[in-house]
């Protein structure tokens, strides 16, 4: 944010936000609301309200990276670990390991026994309604302060990111676990809150689609400094194009209407001119962060002191010379697969994103840089305490001209559709596609894979593309996908504090 902080107020956005928990979780009996005796001196300034927006980016931010058991990577666990992307994941983590039980420590979870502390770990729900409950409290509050306090459009600002933030983080869980509780008011009074039962998913998507019009109004196209890891227009016409997709998805294909808008979505991004491919010579700029393709990412950037230390995704997914005395990974490449999905010859992204030195062993290179240039260390001295400083992406151009060609092929809108995807592979170095339109649909879903594997998407991309049991080797049954065992489970934890929740359908009986 450009407006200065005051750090005590930061302080008290924490402690408001850690006693605002929603009605998933058990009422907190133990607590009274802490918002209460601050109404009087905290929502007057504007650095009141841009203090209270960054507790909402920082609880968004914390709710990807928790997960003792899963190596502080939700993120990635939900949107990478479960795809053929991977053989091993520390003994955890795999599809194998959801599935089949984990074959190179044999201590993973069977047919009817799928307890465990991965999907414990990552089925609580407890940290997204801190998020959503904090954006609650920014939009309510925020509203009614006087307009003078504020300079510009910075209220509208503040407004139209916390919209977008509350959006997000539906949307987030709707792919994750389907119907999700619904709330859309601040909780001041968490003592006397009642659980709620899950909201149909649709419902909850068709919420996220209102908020974002109001924030589609409220926000402009950014060029400044927080360009990218703060919400504006263009996030905003990305995440509702995948919102739409997603509805398209569940609406089992019938609702051509939501593609079109889908469409018209990334037309005002690409219209916009605010954003270009990064050229394959900088690759390292793309995956540094704010670079001129970022539309939103999640800023973890070690200047602003947020890293993680010797854990996450992006950590663990590399070793030696890339990391200094780091000499194993505790995530494995599916070398051999990864080979057959990055078939082009010259293909720019496997010269970057991939080392391949050791064919069995692939290490992970999109985040440290090619030649380790995003790795440091906290004691420089000794190259101890390693960190990887980069971005996480959410949202790329990119991505969003493939997800424009997967919509307009659909659409049978099949020369538009190449167009995009021919624009993505040329940035890449390979051939244009010259094939037929009856292939067209697996040549988008597959150079989607190649472009934006490893980023926290592809599980999503598999699942409304229906390619689970094509792409992950027979582990993943038809059968399987026509029960929604996609989703995730709700955790123990989380059923047992709140009896009116039910378990998704393919884990009832399983955890």
């Amino acid at each position: 944010m450009n407006t200065k902080k005051s750090y005590a107020a930061i302080a008290l956005v924490f402690l408001m936000a850690s006693t605002l928990l929603f009605s998933s979780c058990k009422k907190l009996l133990n607590f009274a609301p802490e918002d209460a005796p601050y109404e009087g001196s905290f929502w007057k300034t504007q650095d009141d309200a841009v203090s209270a927006l960054a507790g909402v980016y920082s609880l968004s931010r914390q709710s990807m990276v928790r997960g003792s058991e899963s190596e502080r990577m939700s993120h990635f666990s939900y949107g990478d670990l479960s795809t053929n992307e991977f053989v091993k994941v520390n003994g955890h983590f795999t599809l194998s390991f959801l599935i089949e039980g984990d074959k190179y420590y044999g201590t993973g979870i069977n047919i009817g026994d799928f307890i465990g502390p991965y999907l414990e770990d990552l089925g609580d729900w407890q940290s997204y309604y801190t998020t959503i409950n904090m954006a609650n409290t920014v939009l309510d509050k925020v509203a009614k302060m006087p307009d003078n306090v504020f300079t510009g459009d910075r209220k509208n600002r503040i407004l139209g990111e916390a919209y977008f933030l509350r959006a997000y983080t539906y949307f987030y869980m709707a792919r994750i676990w389907g119907d999700v509780p619904l709330v859309l008011k601040n909780n001041p009074d968490p003592v006397t809150s009642v659980n709620l039962a899950r909201t149909s998913e649709k419902v909850v998507l068709d919420s996220a689609l209102a908020d974002l019009d109001k924030a589609q109004k409220l926000l402009q196209f950014s060029t400044g400094p927080d360009r990218a890891i703060a919400a504006d227009k263009g996030a905003v016409f990305a995440l509702k194009a995948n919102v739409l997709r997603w509805q398209y998805f569940l609406g089992k294909n019938t609702e051509s209407g939501l593609l079109t808008k889908a469409v018209a979505a990334i037309d005002s991004i690409t219209n916009s001119n605010n954003y270009s491919l990064v050229p394959a010579t900088d690759y390292k700029s793309l995956y540094k962060g704010r670079s001129s393709e970022a539309i939103f990412e999640v800023a973890t950037s070690l200047s602003q002191n947020e890293y993680q230390l010797g854990t996450g995704f992006f950590y663990t997914t590399t070793m030696m010379p890339y990391i200094k005395s780091k000499g194993s990974m505790p995530v494995i490449l599916n070398g051999n697969f990864l080979d057959q999905i990055y078939y082009y010859d010259n293909d720019a992204r496997v010269a970057y994103n991939f080392d391949k030195t050791n064919v069995d062993n692939w290490i992970l290179t999109k985040y440290t840089g090619r030649n380790g240039e995003n790795v440091k260390y906290r004691n420089a001295g000794n190259n101890t305490d390693p960190m990887v400083d980069c971005n996480t992406p959410i949202f790329r151009l990119g991505e969003q001209l493939l997800l424009r060609a997967e919509c307009n092929e659909l659409l049978g809108n099949y020369g538009p559709a190449i167009t995009d995807l021919n624009e993505v592979k040329q940035r890449a170095g390979i051939d244009p596609y010259e094939g037929s339109n009856a292939d067209l649909r697996t040549e988008i879903f597959e150079e989607t894979y190649r472009e934006i594997a490893f980023e926290g998407q592809l599980w999503y991309v598999m699942i409304r593309n229906k390619r689970l049991a094509e792409y992950t080797e027979g582990r993943f049954p038809s059968s399987r996908f026509d029960q929604d065992g996609w989703k995730w489970p709700i955790s123990r934890n989380t059923l047992q504090k709140n009896q009116l929740l039910i378990q998704n359908k393919y884990w009832n009986g399983r955890n």
